[in-house]
């Protein structure tokens, strides 16, 4: 039997697979990169998603996420999006995933707040 740690996160994960997009600085060029990928979990302090190649991220690189949330009562009142600023704190090497879409996890800098459309980043 393979006896695990002790969870070293602070807060539970919510699993959830929703379009996620993100944008950060190049840090070499000093242009805006957009990408797309999808959500895998969510929680109080990141997120962790898996992003569409090329991935121009490193470690410690900031970004802003925005994650679609296709909530009724969310549409209602005219918000369906949640934005934070983050840090790449990990990225998972898509080989050793057997995924063509690597994986990104974002620790959050700052509350992530609702959103609508119009007022994205």
């Amino acid at each position: 039997m393979v006896e695990f740690g002790p969870e070293r996160r602070r807060y539970g994960r919510f699993l959830i697979q929703l379009p996620v997009e993100y944008r950060t600085d190049v840090p070499e060029t000093g242009e805006v990169h957009q990408g797309q990928g999808v959500l895998k979990d969510i929680s109080l302090g990141g997120v962790y998603f898996r992003g569409k190649p090329p991935l121009m991220l490193e470690l410690g690189q900031i970004l802003t996420v925005i994650i679609a949330a296709p909530v009724s009562s969310l549409e209602y009142a005219e918000i369906s999006h949640i934005q934070a600023r983050g840090e790449v704190v990990r990225l998972d090497n898509s080989h050793r995933q057997n995924s063509i879409e690597p994986g990104v996890a974002v620790y959050f800098l700052e509350t992530p707040t609702f959103c609508r459309p119009s007022n994205l980043a």
